[in-house]
């Protein structure tokens, strides 16, 4: 259930330079301040009453997602997909700016070429090594991390990019079988994500047909095989897994971009995600948690009998959330898709009787427009010169750094076979490093206000 902000300041803009109110009304968690003998207190809950002076709706949230309840210490499992972790990024991005008042740690441990199954492709990586299997450090992983919850996303290597085979399929069912139940033994619980989507078309060149012994390229068809082990994941819902089907709605996304982009691709190697894809990950992800879509929203009465405004303006103050961090690398649809699913930060002033005002944060222009559009609403994601998507902005950049810190060194501290990667710091030195990042980070997602101000062109 939503829940007004705690503060709301709504002033005449003579006021705001000097000179204390002498009276208040609280209600619902909103102030608005009165010039001295203009509104008897009577008459003011009236025009509350019957005007609707300001609504604002501001998720606090004391609800967070069910399946985050009771999860400190959150885990992330899987291959060199989630060892990029940029849609773990945008799942912290969004979980620190709508539930600032949260904490969860989110670990990742995505290993490259790491396959659930245990399956390796003969001369996998040039013959250098084989893939690791993640049986071979889950049981250190579970003990120095102690989580609560775990997010799991295998398949992609699984099928070790050959044609579909029964066998490959059992050894990849049989290890999801085993990961879950050494989850559950640590007395964790376990979510499931199906594999993504292969896109033969980028390297179509590359690919292979059905029908051969080796296949030292991809098969051509093997997203196909991916579909299959999604179609497995997905049923056991049946006996009570979560599961979050990622591979189906990728396929989807894909095939209805490419209607009006032949070009376009979620993956330029067929197999790892750039930002798009990776937003879809994170897309899928809080659509299953049933997170909120809305940062704030707030509407603010401009009546001249109201704001008691002039030639001058007037001036309201909002305490807001920050929005979710937005990636610079998304395509205008990705954009407006986040904004409409999880980002809706928007601000309406109605009844105003000037054709045209300048919005202002403090001395910075905002932008100039109409009564109309201001009473339809702004999207205050457009406009980056606001504080909050100026905090959003540099919040993205630490999100990602203190990730990287955290993943390497977390790799080290549970150890791995697989060759090439890089040394993490020593745990403690990483969780140092990482808790300064941290500060900066929860000061940046704290709730800020807004001191806005409408002047009549």
């Amino acid at each position: 259930m939503s829940k007004p902000a705690k503060t709301l300041k709504l002033m005449k803009w003579k006021q705001a330079a000097g000179g204390k109110p002498k009276d208040s009304f609280k209600r619902a968690g909103l102030n608005l301040w009165l010039s001295k003998g203009v509104l008897s207190t009577r008459m003011f809950r009236l025009i509350i009453v019957l005007l609707g002076i300001v609504f604002c709706s501001w998720f606090s949230l004391g609800a967070q997602p069910q399946q985050l309840q009771n999860a400190r210490r959150v885990l992330f499992l899987g291959d060199s997909i989630t060892h990029g972790g940029l849609y773990i990024d945008y799942l912290e991005g969004y979980l620190l700016t709508r539930y600032p008042e949260k904490h969860w740690e989110i670990i990742n441990l995505g290993l490259p070429s790491e396959t659930v199954s245990g399956l390796s492709e003969p001369g996998h990586a040039g013959g250098q090594f084989p893939r690791p299997d993640l049986h071979e450090r889950l049981d250190r992983a579970l003990e120095k991390v102690q989580p609560d919850l775990v997010f799991a996303c295998y398949g992609m290597n699984d099928g070790i990019y050959y044609p579909l085979d029964d066998a490959r399929l059992r050894s990849y069912q049989e290890g999801t079988r085993k990961l879950r139940a050494k989850v559950q033994a640590a007395h964790a619980r376990i979510i499931h994500i199906t594999p993504p989507t292969f896109d033969p078309e980028p390297i179509k060149s590359k690919t292979l047909p059905a029908g051969l012994e080796v296949y030292p390229s991809p098969y051509v068809g093997y997203n196909d095989v991916l579909g299959k082990f999604s179609d497995w994941l997905v049923e056991q819902r049946a006996g009570d897994w979560t599961v979050i089907d990622l591979h189906r709605p990728m396929d989807r996304y894909l095939a209805q971009r490419r209607k009006t982009d032949p070009r376009f691709h979620l993956a330029g190697d067929g197999v790892h995600p750039n930002g798009v894809g990776h937003w879809i990950f994170a897309r899928e992800i809080l659509l299953a948690l049933r997170v909120p879509s809305e940062v704030d929203t707030t509407v603010v009465d401009g009546s001249e009998s109201v704001t008691r405004s002039s030639n001058e303006g007037f001036r309201f103050e909002w305490k807001t959330r920050i929005p979710m961090p937005m990636d610079p690398s998304w395509d205008p649809n990705v954009s407006e898709e986040v904004r409409r699913l999880f980002n809706v930060h928007q601000v309406k002033v109605i009844h105003l009787s000037k054709a045209k005002y300048r919005l202002k944060e403090g001395d910075t222009e905002v932008g100039t427009f109409t009564k109309e559009e201001l009473a339809t609403g702004l999207d205050l994601l457009n406009f980056s010169a606001l504080t909050t998507n100026q905090k959003a902005k540099e919040l993205f950049k630490l999100v990602h750094r203190r990730q990287r810190i955290l993943t390497d060194a977390w790799l080290t501290e549970v150890g791995h076979k697989r060759p090439g990667m890089a040394k993490g710091l020593p745990m403690d030195a990483a969780q140092t490093k990482a808790s300064e990042i941290e500060k900066q980070m929860r000061a940046l997602a704290q709730p800020v206000t807004l001191s806005l101000s409408l002047v009549p062109e």
